[in-house]
């Protein structure tokens, strides 16, 4: 077993000696997970109990196709989608899993909010998985067609996606490494996740999976990636004591048996956000594909409730697809 990391990077855990790597895959620090083909098989063999209820549920993310924003040079962070968002801070533009397409056989259920040719600029792109809706090569090959950003990612990525990138920069990663930025007023660091990776059906965690911490001066944004419920939030909080704006995930949950390992439940979505002890959560992961059995517009009522129960309505922005949260 070795364990690795980027050494050209700022390691912020003095005591972490890298990413544990058995020379083909990516090891898990604790609660070891793998994808079992017997869960596969219950779930594609099973009814789903609330068939009848997802049939019908047609509800739909709002949209907003007002598309000011990019031609503003004020911070604002604005959902696209999924787990897609453009940040803007200090003037530097971010976006984080950008897939703004059909994926196989999953079709998109609402739009990108802008035309893609009116994105003219774009600095750098945050890639936290390999998975292919956090990961999609039409998506990546058409951004860098018109734009130019250096991709931050993670261990090994630069495998899966090097090609789609018309040779642009591409820096790889460990869990608390901060990558290199010309930029004084931006730092973005790589961060843990309870999650996996795999693109194909032999390449089982060849890759490393995390989140990303996003800061200024003036403001600290968490974007988390695919996660299951872990201490590794507690931890970021003892990393980053203020943060601003945690995204998370809230959908993708349902049957248990498949899913609990892998993504939260807006219930542990909102755990996670007590234990980042952030002021604000934007949810994602929800509404635009259809990845599992909850019906569509469950993981939205879920979070607002959760949120009103647990007296922190004011702390849950829901913002609609292509509308400017100011940050």
């Amino acid at each position: 077993m070795e364990f690795i990391q980027n050494k050209k990077l700022k390691t912020i855990r003095e005591d972490w000696r890298g990413n544990p790597f058995d020379g083909k895959e990516f090891q898990y620090v604790d609660q070891a997970f793998r994808p079992s083909f017997k869960a596969l098989l219950r779930w594609q063999t099973s009814r789903n109990p609330q068939a009848k209820e997802k049939r019908k549920d047609q509800w739909r993310p709002a949209i907003s196709l007002d598309d000011h924003y990019l031609q503003s040079k004020d911070d604002f962070i604005v959902w696209l989608g999924h787990a897609s968002f453009l940040i803007q801070l200090n003037g530097k533009r971010i976006i984080t899993d950008p897939v703004f397409y059909n994926i196989a056989i999953l079709k998109r259920l609402v739009p990108l909010p802008f035309d893609l040719q009116n994105l003219k600029q774009l600095d750098y792109l945050l890639l936290s998985h390999d998975h292919r809706d956090h990961c999609d090569k039409k998506t990546f090959k058409n951004l860098f067609s018109q734009t130019q950003p250096t991709t931050l990612t993670s261990l090994k990525m630069s495998k899966v996606m090097a090609s789609w990138t018309k040779g642009n920069e591409i820096q790889e990663a460990g869990w608390y490494q901060q990558y290199q930025l010309p930029h004084q007023d931006l730092r973005i660091t790589y961060l843990p996740t309870r999650h996996w990776c795999r693109r194909g059906l032999l390449d089982f965690n060849r890759v490393l999976w995390g989140s990303f911490m996003i800061e200024t001066d003036q403001q600290c944004i968490y974007f988390g990636g695919d996660s299951a419920s872990g201490n590794h939030f507690a931890e970021i909080a003892q990393l980053f004591p203020k943060i601003d704006i945690a995204i998370l995930g809230i959908g993708a949950y349902k049957p248990d048996y498949m899913m609990e390992d892998v993504h939260a439940n807006p219930a542990e979505a909102l755990e996670a956000f007590q234990q980042l002890q952030a002021k604000k959560m934007i949810p994602m992961h929800y509404g635009t594909y259809d990845l599992s059995d909850e019906p569509i517009s469950e993981p939205y009522h879920w979070i607002k409730r959760a949120f009103a129960e647990a007296g922190l309505s004011e702390a849950l922005i829901l913002p609609a697809v292509g509308e400017v949260v100011n940050c």
